[in-house]
């Protein structure tokens, strides 16, 4: 009988080791998988991101003098057909940095926060139009609105 109540307390505790070791096993793969999919996640907010820059992009290629409002510290003009493309433009630019601003601080995996932050901020600084739009509705913006 003591043989048998032995062999069951070394059964028991070899159970029990291999219990834990699979326990480990999968909270240690668990964790594999979640920084895989936190990375995944990163790459995705900072490609579409990237994707609503280049279509800001893609406006200012299509009206070349567009640049001017956002990198140069060119006044938006006061009327005129321009000064509705600067407008426009001035609310498409102000909701990608935004959208990325929001994007990166939350998904820390994308690395790209302090990018976006710096980006953004040589934007607002370097434009009257984008620094009045953001002021004039900084419950819109308020990522922007705080560099203004």
């Amino acid at each position: 009988m003591l043989r048998t109540v032995t062999e069951a307390a070394v059964l028991n505790t070899v159970t029990d080791i291999g219990g834990l070791v699979a326990l480990t096993a999968s909270v240690l793969f668990l964790a594999w998988q979640t920084k895989i999919s936190n990375d995944i996640s990163g790459a995705s907010v900072l490609g579409n991101a990237m994707a609503s820059d280049r279509d800001v992009d893609r406006v200012m290629l299509e009206y070349p003098g567009l640049r001017a409002y956002f990198y140069e510290g060119k006044p938006c003009p006061r009327r005129g057909r321009q000064r509705e493309r600067v407008l426009l433009l001035a609310g498409m630019y102000a909701d990608v940095l935004e959208g990325g601003l929001m994007a990166t601080r939350r998904v820390r995996s994308s690395e790209s926060y302090e990018d976006w932050l710096s980006y953004s901020q040589f934007i607002v600084w370097h434009s009257p139009t984008m620094q009045s739009f953001v002021k004039e509705h900084p419950d819109w913006w308020p990522n922007l609105a705080k560099l203004a």
